[in-house]
Parts: C-alpha cells; sequence; structure tokens
C-alpha cells in the first residue's frame, strides 16, 4: 500500500489505540493466569471504540490477530469478541493470522480496504495467551514443507543462534542489548509513559489475590548483566549464545486499534492520532527469519518514496536480542531511535497482539515527542517480516 496521490476518502487513519498490560505466561504467578484471552481482546476493543468516541453502528469490519485459533481463541475468535465487546452484529468479524505479525498484518488488511474504497471503519486487535495456549502444541507440519531448508528452522531461537553465528554477534552484545530494554522499558514505566496507553484491567496477584494491573509484568527494574551471565544457553545447551534472558519472554496480552478513512473521521468530528503512510511484507528464507524486518522495511520505503533518514522512531518487535542487533547493525541504524521505551524483551511479547502492542506504544511515543514519522516492522516465523510507516498528525 503507498500513499501517492490519496485522497481523504481513501487515507487511512487511526483514531484511537490501547492496551492491556502484557503479563507472563506463568500459570503460578502470571497476572492474567485465570483470565481468558477473548476476554482480554474484547476489553480493549471495548475501550479503543469508547476512547476513538466511534458510533459503534459505524464499524463495519473487526480484524483480531491470533495466532493459536483453537479452545478459547478458535471458531474465528474475532466474532466471539465483537460480541463480547458489546458491539452490533452489524459489524462483521475475521481472524488473522500471519504468526508474529498478525495483528499488523491486521492493520495492513484494514488500511488495504479504505484504499480500495471498501469497507471503511475498521478494530483492528490483537491477542495471545500463551500460557493457556502454548505456542508449540497442536501442531502437525507436513514434513515435505522443509524439504528445502531443515525442521531446525521451527525452532525461533535456532534461527538466532543462527544469525548469532553467521554474524559474529557475541553473547556479551546480546546481554548489553537486553540490559537496555529494561533500563528504557523500566525508565518509561516508572515516568508515567504508558499510563495512556495501558487500560486497567483485573487479574491475580502472585497470592492469588484479585488485583488491578497496569503495569508490564516482565519489566525488570533489577536486570543485570552479572545474573544475565549465570544462564545457560536455552536452545543450544553448552554451545549456544541465546539465553532466556535475550529471549522475548512467553506473555499474555491484547492491544486494539480503530482505524478509517481521514474524510469518515472528519465527518463525525473525530480527531485522528496518526495517518498509515504504507504497509509492506515480504518472505524471507525460514532460517533468515529475524531479518525479515530489514527488507520489509527496505519495501515499504519504497513504496512511500520515503527514505530511512526520514524516519524519526522506529519500534523494531525484540523477539531475541541477537535479531534485533542483525537488523540494527544491517539497516545502519541509530538506536537511539529504535524502541525508546524498550522493546519486546522487557515488555513482552503475546505473538498475536504484538503488532498492534508496538504500533500503539509507537503512536503514543510520537505524539508525546511530536515526531512526524515513526515505523514499526516485525519479523515472522518460517520466513517473513512485516512493515507499517505512520504520520503524525497535527
Amino acid at each position: 500500500m503507498t500513499r501517492l496521490s490519496r485522497s481523504p476518502e481513501n487515507t487511512p487513519v487511526v483514531v484511537s489505540c490501547c492496551r492491556t498490560a502484557i503479563g507472563r505466561s506463568d500459570a503460578d504467578h502470571g497476572v492474567f493466569r485465570e483470565v481468558r484471552g477473548d476476554e482480554l481482546a474484547a476489553l480493549v476493543v471495548g475501550e479503543a471504540v469508547a476512547r476513538g468516541r466511534v458510533p459503534p453502528e459505524c464499524i463495519e469490519d473487526v480484524l483480531v490477530g491470533v495466532t493459536q485459533q483453537r479452545a478459547e481463541l478458535g471458531g474465528n475468535a474475532a466474532r466471539t469478541i465483537a460480541m463480547l465487546a458489546g458491539l452490533p452484529f452489524t459489524a462483521a468479524a475475521s481472524t488473522t493470522n500471519r504468526l508474529c505479525g498478525s495483528s499488523l498484518q491486521g492493520l495492513s488488511q484494514a488500511c488495504h480496504s479504505i484504499v480500495a474504497g471498501a469497507e471503511d471503519v475498521h478494530v483492528v486487535a490483537g491477542v495471545e495467551h500463551m500460557q493457556r495456549l502454548p505456542m508449540n502444541s497442536q501442531i502437525n507440519f507436513h514434513p515435505q514443507a522443509f524439504s528445502r531448508s531443515s525442521r531446525a528452522v521451527l525452532s525461533m531461537g535456532l534461527t538466532a543462534e543462527f544469525l548469532a553465528s553467521s554474524r559474529g554477534i557475541s553473547r556479551k552484545s546480546q546481554e548489553e542489548y537486553a540490559l537496555e530494554s529494561h533500563r528504557r522499558a523500566t525508565q518509561a514505566a516508572d515516568a508515567g509513559f504508558f499510563k495512556n496507553e495501558i487500560i486497567q484491567c483485573q487479574g491475580l496477584d502472585d497470592n492469588g489475590v484479585l488485583a488491578f494491573v497496569d503495569r508490564d509484568q516482565s519489566i525488570r527494574s533489577d536486570a543485570n548483566l552479572a545474573a544475565m551471565e549465570k544462564l545457560n544457553p536455552v536452545f543450544l545447551p553448552n554451545l549456544g549464545s541465546v539465553t532466556a534472558a535475550t529471549s522475548a519472554p512467553l506473555s499474555d496480552g491484547a492491544a486494539a486499534m480503530v482505524v478509517m478513512s481521514e474524510a469518515t473521521a472528519r465527518r463525525h468530528q473525530l480527531t485522528p492520532l496518526v495517518r498509515v503512510v504504507s504497509t509492506a511484507v515480504v518472505g524471507v528464507s525460514p532460517a533468515l527469519m529475524g531479518m525479515g524486518p530489514v527488507h520489509a522495511t527496505h519495501k515499504v520505503l519504497h513504496r512511500s518514496g520515503l527514505r530511512l533518514r526520514d524516519i524519526e522512531i522506529l519500534e523494531l518487535n525484540e523477539a531475541f536480542a541477537v535479531q534485533a542487533i542483525a537488523c540494527i547493525e544491517e539497516l545502519k541504524l541509530d538506536y537511539d531511535r529504535v524502541n525508546v521505551c524498550g522493546g519486546s524483551l522487557a515488555i513482552g511479547h503475546p505473538l498475536g497482539a504484538s503488532g498492534a502492542r508496538i504500533s500503539t506504544t509507537l503512536i503514543h511515543a510520537m505524539r508525546d515527542r511530536q515526531v512526524r514519522l515513526g515505523l514499526a516492522a516485525m519479523c515472522v516465523g518460517l520466513g517473513q517480516g512485516v512493515a507499517v510507516i505512520f504520520e503524525l498528525i497535527d
């Protein structure tokens, strides 16, 4: 999708966005261990609609990104979520799966529809409950699917190890990167930066007592290199460099946004937050899954007519520290412009929700810092990348 010669009638804008805090996927200590995934998604969908002051009867489609589409998130979960959120039955719904990029794909699809002059007002959301629906369960890949690669590419951690060895990225540099992610996220949380994007949800504390949750559970203010150095490699015992500290934690959470044409926003006297300038998806070798954001970024910039130096801040989803480092080095990015409030290594990575989550954080950062252009990019399992460019509306 490109922004060239678009009128307000087919220019997509985001009028609201929000998210839950991101909980740890822990059956004993996760804050959302007794909350269903569809309930989390319904909360953010309802809040995004309310914050945007969108007349519910105007909503035409609800697109929800989910990677584990079964059990409580099965059976076209988007339709159930829309009903739980109290949206009218006239709002259609579809569940989207591009693995880690699912909700960023949902955003792209909504924008494509608006550009094409089809459905206009969309709610885009994402959710994952990795404690209740583990990501490797009930999957049966056809063995011939890996005739051109290796079944090892099914382990995202092994693709991260491949990047570390092939690009010479040391364990120490990975740990230093992870520490900085936690430092930035801690600073942002303590300063109240996330206050406007996180909606308060009910959950449980460590003792099983009902509590209101409004802080990302995996952010470690006490993170330190000495503790990281003691951890064993997770994916290549005794040989590898990727540890739990340099991998995004398994997470539970949801995020949502409301997207419509700029003209429709004006007709309803709504104040858009950002325009969506351009979107792109790419495929790469499954073994190079982590480099998907590089190729998606080049493609989305080409489509938009922008240059990388025009982009003032970026949200690069941190599946692994080594993957983020490799992308930053390949794109020759100034790290001060990347994940300015910390990334998924600290905040968490609830797969299907992460695209909407990083977009929500990026949009709030753009408005807080009065940054004109921002870019969100993600790597995707089995070798894909997705990227979206946003433009601040004054």
